[in-house]
């Protein structure tokens, strides 16, 4: 099945996102991963932090920040992802999370990527 525009920008964006986080010093343990209505872009370990990042991608600046677009339902369901995944992988279990929007802005060359860690979090825990 061919990807469309959208698709392909997302995961041009998130392969960039992947190679920024390596050369932060992250080893990268999964991206995609699903849980229900849940998907988490990268999840990733650093300094003992178990590091969960949604990217956000455009080749045309957005009205507004582009890290607005996480939205409440939207963190909602990383969070939800969160916990499945520390339920299906307890070894990360007792570390820190933190939850980061990472920004890929094509409109320029080359693309400037923006990280914001700890962009937002889980009222009860993380």
């Amino acid at each position: 099945m061919e990807q469309t525009k959208k698709q392909a920008l997302g995961r041009n964006g998130e392969n960039m996102a992947c190679a920024y986080l390596e050369q932060e010093g992250h080893q990268i343990i999964q991206r995609n991963y699903r849980k229900g209505r849940s998907e988490i872009d990268i999840i990733s370990f650093n300094n003992k932090t178990l590091v969960v990042t949604e990217v956000k991608s455009f080749y045309a600046p957005p009205l507004g920040a582009a890290e607005l677009r996480v939205n409440k339902k939207k963190k909602q369901h990383i969070i939800r992802g969160v916990y499945g995944f520390l339920d299906e992988n307890p070894k990360y279990q007792g570390h820190d999370v933190r939850l980061d929007v990472i920004v890929i802005d094509f409109s320029q060359y080359p693309a400037k990527i923006k990280q914001h860690q700890g962009a937002f979090y889980d009222d009860n825990g993380y």
